[in-house]
């Protein structure tokens, strides 16, 4: 049995919520590439005892509330090849703007009538796992290079986590079972998904009903038990499904950029959105975690053009000084289903900035902002 994890080992699946904040069991459909490794983390409160007792020694603290956890992970742009069907990422997508239509290829549009939609993060690195329940996408930024693969970095926070260690079974299991022993039940929590030895039942994984720490025994709650057991010290295990790649990654270099209703040569462009999403964890709900989220500010929605300071480029220092408006848009990708489009129909511009050892380059910030329709400064196209 493995003792240590090794980053390139990692699986990670998402997969929306409903209802918003209730754990939700991933199938293969549902995986999620990543470069690099996904962070992951949920602090508790600890407050020091402030009881006076003639004396100048600290005692142990007393636990307080758990607070909303983070997380974030990197991807590729990876549209699924296939006009009309939704990209690898599609729940981050989702969660990130609102809304999801499908008037040609898949579009993600913003809508403030509704609270944005929560997804489960389940990560497996090495021999455990982690889910994530009630995870909102908070900021998602756009990484578009000439010289580099396309890349998204998404973040956010979550509600609560379970854990799904490794450990080995104390006793042989027989079919039909509802329960397996193991060493350490602490390196289990309700909720989570696991296999014992080679039972897997059939590729879905037993669900964690209750834990006995004390006798070290994890119960199951699905019907009918184990379906064949295991063995005297095979694994018990927390279970992720097969990994099912989806879609082709998509490189800058081909990427087409216009500004207004001219094609623009960049050599970079990012695109950050911003939702401003708070957790509430001051309310007396009756739980020690966050059960609640809402949106009470702006959401921002800003990035940067990098270019090369050729003549035509001094255009945007007026655009800024006179905060004259352009539509953006960014297509990384050529061809139908294989391609994303981020459109922005009104960006104002900020001063931009000079820099360059060899070649002299410009570093030009923008806002996107919306008409008076409003929910309109940015969308997302799959087509």
């Amino acid at each position: 049995m493995k003792l240590f994890s090794l980053a390139n080992e990692e699986k990670v699946f998402v997969k929306k919520e409903s209802p918003e904040g209730t754990l939700a069991y991933p199938t293969s459909a549902n995986t999620v590439l990543v470069t690099g490794a996904t962070a992951l983390a949920q602090d508790i409160e600890f407050i020091d005892d402030a009881q006076l007792r003639s004396s100048r020694s600290k005692l142990s603290s007393i636990k307080g509330r758990t607070r909303p956890g983070e997380w974030s992970l990197t991807t590729y742009c990876k549209p699924s090849g296939t006009l009309g069907v939704a990209p690898e990422a599609d729940p981050l997508f989702e969660c990130l703007m609102g809304k999801k239509t499908t008037p040609s290829g898949v579009l993600y549009g913003l809508d403030s009538s509704v609270n944005l939609g929560s997804c489960s993060i389940w990560v497996k690195k090495g021999h455990s796992v982690f889910a994530l329940e009630g995870c909102t996408v908070n900021t998602a930024t756009f990484n578009i290079a000439g010289g580099e693969i396309v890349s998204i970095s998404w973040a956010g926070q979550f509600m609560k986590w379970y854990r799904g260690g490794s450990d080995q079974a104390q006793t042989a299991v027989t079919a039909a079972e509802t329960h397996v022993h193991v060493y350490d039940a602490k390196r289990f929590t309700p909720k989570m998904k696991i296999s014992i030895g080679a039972d897997t039942k059939t590729g879905v994984g037993y669900t964690i009903s209750t834990v006995d720490y004390a006798g070290n025994i994890l119960n199951i709650s699905d019907v009918g038990g184990f379906v064949t057991g295991c063995a005297l010290n095979a694994e018990v295990a927390g279970f992720v499904p097969t990994v099912t790649e989806v879609g082709t990654p998509v490189h800058g270099k081909i990427t087409q950029v216009t500004v207004g209703s001219l094609l623009a040569t960049l050599i970079s462009a990012q695109v950050v959105i911003t939702n401003n999403i708070k957790y509430y964890e001051d309310e007396m709900n009756g739980q020690w975690y966050p059960t609640a989220y809402g949106t009470t500010g702006f959401r921002n929605i800003e990035g940067t053009m990098g270019l090369y300071f050729r003549k035509p480029t001094m255009q945007y220092f007026y655009k800024s000084e006179y905060q004259l408006q352009d539509a953006l848009v960014i297509q990384c990708g050529e061809l139908a289903g294989k391609r994303m489009k981020i459109n922005m129909p009104k960006i104002e511009y900020r001063t931009p900035k000079i820099s360059g050892d060899e070649e002299v380059m410009v570093e030009i910030p923008y806002v996107a902002v919306a008409s008076a329709s409003l929910d309109d400064e940015v969308n997302i196209n799959f087509d």
